[in-house]
């Protein structure tokens, strides 16, 4: 994610975008949402999985809470390029057992969602696509993909088909299109959604405005004097 043509974008700064303005989104409206960060390729390892082996160089590098200006300037400021390489699937299994142990017990969590931001330009392995794609709908949990545009079938699956971020094109490496081809299995078994870079930042733009939660007026119904019905009142505006 670290590389691109002179004057263009990486695509960690066009992810470091998308995520900020969903940051921004959740601030502006005064959202309830909790929101979590998960980075994956950093030099250091803090996770609960991590075992010496397996789930290296993940972060959690917010635990879930509500959107704050505190997250905001640490994406904004903090997240840098490194060489080092780390699993996406990995990463998606740490941040649902997050997501999963942050809202067990809770009240008030009506949907659960994890949005993947990637190039998919690393390695990855194949041997928990089940477990991830279990725990995904056994945990009633949606997943997003925000990364290059994911090409339907063709013919010629060799070829090196263009990767999108932010509306500029190059073409794709072979790690990118078996990520792709991977992810496309993973979404397709439960149901996910995928978006391009030069789709998603578009619709991100847009302001949500806030949601204020509707105030009941308790009275009494009266049909007649030993007929009276409690009902809860509200105004249309």
């Amino acid at each position: 994610m670290n590389n691109a043509p002179p004057g263009e974008e990486t695509f960690l700064q066009t992810a470091i975008d998308a995520i900020t303005r969903i940051l921004q989104r959740k601030m502006f409206s005064e959202s309830k949402d909790e929101v979590a960060l998960i980075l994956f390729g950093t030099p250091d390892t803090d996770n609960p999985l991590a075992d010496g082996e397996c789930y290296e160089n993940i972060t959690i590098a917010q635990p879930m809470d509500v959107a704050s200006f505190e997250l905001l300037e640490t994406v904004q400021n903090n997240i840098q390029s490194t060489d080092v390489s780390a699993d996406f699937v990995d990463a998606l299994i740490v941040a649902l057992d997050h997501l999963v142990s942050s809202t067990q017990g809770k009240k008030g969590f009506c949907m659960k969602r994890l949005i993947l931001l990637s190039d998919l330009g690393g390695e990855f392995g194949d041997d928990q696509i089940d477990t991830v794609v279990a725990g995904i709908k056994n945990s009633g949990t949606e997943l997003n993909v925000i990364g290059p545009s994911i090409e339907e079938e063709d013919d010629d699956d060799d070829a090196p088909g263009p990767s999108t971020a932010n509306g500029h094109t190059k073409d794709k490496t072979p790690q990118q299109r078996a990520g792709e081809a991977m992810l496309k299995h993973i979404l397709q078994e439960v149901d996910g959604e995928c978006y391009s870079f030069s789709e998603a930042l578009p619709a991100l733009s847009y302001f949500q405005t806030r949601q204020i939660r509707q105030t009941a007026w308790k009275c009494q119904l009266e049909i007649t004097s030993n007929l009276k019905i409690p009902v809860c009142s509200y105004v249309k505006v």
